[in-house]
């Protein structure tokens, strides 16, 4: 009977306190249950000394002041705590031409989700690599220089972050097309850590899952979703696979100069193949695909896993290749000509040319690829000028993001056809369909944001419509900045299936709005409760549907649906 009042106190709390803190109650206790366990079974004191024996207090500082940088672009120079997003399309790295873009398109993101995957994957694997590189060195005061490449504050705030930043800089500048985000540095520190620690790293890998989860459960600890249809483009389309294929090669070639400098033992062959192998899997590393154009992509997986299984072999072979020649048999101990100075060849100078080749093979085709200027040609419709930004409307038309060289082969090309909202600066060499047909279908309005150091717009585009029954849809595409709205695209006009009284129904697009049709007689389509008689029939609209009525028939018939 005690028993009753303590239910009764307690269900009365779980009412008074919403379930998304009951939820998150339980996860931290959950989650502090796990940890002391951990702690209890573990050596916590061990975990201690190794970390103040490498890093400076136990701190990652550089992977710290690295992600302070990304957060200050993202919510300073992006304003990405906007309701609308942040400002995406100016900070893309777009041709060389535009060395703004090249310097700042590695520090920005492209959406909040995109900005916390990086944090996470910098985090766990940026202070890895931290570790290994150490704060801690045997100290030399000899010159400048090496006092401060040994001293341990030195090593921590300035030179990690230095070459973070020289890192992001240039792996930018060799990514393929207008990359924006900071996960080429992400696969560096990976490559930099798979060298000396293969299997650790992808347990890291792994972790960077798990934190992730984590935070989302407790930003979101309850998601009721529902089936519906909507617009998206293939999960691998999003990827950019040669640039986070760069950077993790740049960073397998610091880790073996590092591994090699300071004469470590390299990890087992095995150790080396299953920790490249399994970390290019899990991250995607296969998904090699090309844009054909019209949201139609193809992805070549049978030659990605093809092309992984050969990265896990050429890495393996790089981090273990003994420093003995190749042709031991051959080698002439005092070569006196290039042809005897060729036997000497050690397996780690051969291994050492092929990384090299491998990565020169993904960076000659995007220096080529980001050779790129905007075309000048006219624009379709009566574009929007912002601050030398254009704006406008167009279906089938040429990409005009042209490349110095045009690439065919195996039926893939460079020339392709664009549909959507497009938006052009010459100035800064940019050419873009920021807005998709289909995504602009599926959504019906998007925002445009442009904007630069110190200004910022946003540019509103809206598609409205009429889908004929039995047909197609007729519709029109409008933008709007300050206050003001322009027309830029009405399509065909449309007609629909049913045959009322020997009469068809079209409809059609126009400057002012949409305009009803029957025989050769036209008027505007009905608002609200207005009606409109064409021939023998009035027409009304109810709802999101346009009715046609034929009352000596006592007939009355769906004719379209308001559509984007």
């Amino acid at each position: 009977m005690l028993a009753t009042p303590v239910v009764l106190v307690a269900a009365d709390l779980a009412e008074a306190v919403s379930a998304d803190l009951l939820y998150r109650l339980f996860l931290v206790l959950a989650l502090t249950a796990s940890v002391a366990t951990l702690f209890a079974l573990g050596q916590p004191r061990e975990w201690s000394r190794q970390l103040t024996d490498r890093l400076l207090y136990g701190v990652p500082w550089g992977t710290l002041i690295v992600m302070v940088g990304l957060l200050a672009v993202f919510y300073g120079l992006q304003d990405g705590a906007s309701d609308t997003g942040p400002i995406v399309l100016p900070f893309r790295a777009w041709s060389y031409l535009d060395p703004f873009g090249i310097v700042v398109a590695g520090f920005a993101h492209s959406s909040t989700s995109h900005l916390m995957g990086n944090l996470i994957g910098t985090l766990v694997l940026g202070s890895f690599a931290e570790f290994i590189w150490g704060h801690h060195t045997p100290r030399r005061t000899d010159t400048v220089f090496h006092e401060l490449w040994t001293h341990p504050v030195a090593r921590a705030v300035g030179v990690f972050p230095a070459v973070v930043v020289a890192l992001t800089i240039v792996g930018t500048a060799v990514a393929l097309g207008p990359i924006i985000g900071f996960s080429i540095v992400v696969f560096a520190f990976a490559g930099f850590t798979v060298v000396r620690y293969p299997l650790a790293t992808v347990i890291a890998t792994v972790g960077q899952t798990v934190l992730s989860q984590l935070l989302n459960a407790i930003k979101n600890p309850e998601t009721v979703t529902s089936a519906g249809s909507s617009f998206s483009t293939p999960w691998f389309a999003s990827i950019a696979l040669q640039g986070h294929a760069i950077g993790l090669l740049f960073g397998i070639l610091l880790g073996l100069g590092l591994l090699r400098y300071r004469s470590q033992s390299p990890p087992s062959a095995a150790r080396v193949w299953l920790g490249v192998l399994f970390f290019s899997i899990y991250r995607s590393l296969w998904a090699v695909y090309w844009f054909r154009g019209e949201n139609s992509y193809v992805l070549y997986r049978a030659v990605g896993v093809g092309l992984v299984f050969l990265l896990a072999a050429m890495v393996t072979y790089a981090v273990v290749a003994r420093h003995r020649p190749v042709l031991s048999k051959y080698a002439v101990e005092n070569p006196q000509s290039m042809l005897a100075d060729m036997t000497t060849i050690s397996h780690r100078q051969v291994a050492l040319l092929i990384v090299v080749a491998a990565s020169a093979s993904l960076v000659t085709p995007a220096i080529a690829a980001n050779a790129t200027t905007a075309a000048d040609a006219e624009l379709p419709g009566e574009p929007i000028e912002i601050r030398g930004y254009e704006l406008t409307y167009g279906e089938n038309v040429t990409d005009g993001q042209i490349n110095v060289f045009d690439v065919d082969g195996f039926g893939e090309t460079t020339r392709i056809s664009t549909s959507g909202v497009i938006v052009r600066n010459t100035d800064r060499h940019i050419w873009s369909t920021a807005v998709s047909t289909a995504r602009l279908a599926d959504s019906g309005e998007a925002k445009i944001r442009l904007g630069g150091v110190g200004w910022q717009e946003t540019v509103t585009a809206t598609r409205e419509g009429w889908q004929a029954t039995g047909g197609g849809t007729t519709y029109r595409v409008l933008l709007s900045h300050d206050n003001t709205t322009r027309l830029l695209y009405a399509s065909d006009a449309v007609e629909a299936e049913p045959v009322i009284v020997g009469q068809r129904v079209s409809i059609n697009a126009t400057d002012d709005g949409f305009r009803i049709g029957v025989d050769n007689e036209t008027a505007p389509l009905p608002t609200g409760n207005e009606s409109t008689t064409l021939g023998r029939l009035e027409f009304t609209q109810q709802d999101d549907r346009l009715v046609a009525i034929h009352d000596r028939s006592n007939t009355a018939v769906r004719v379209a649906t308001k559509a984007n």
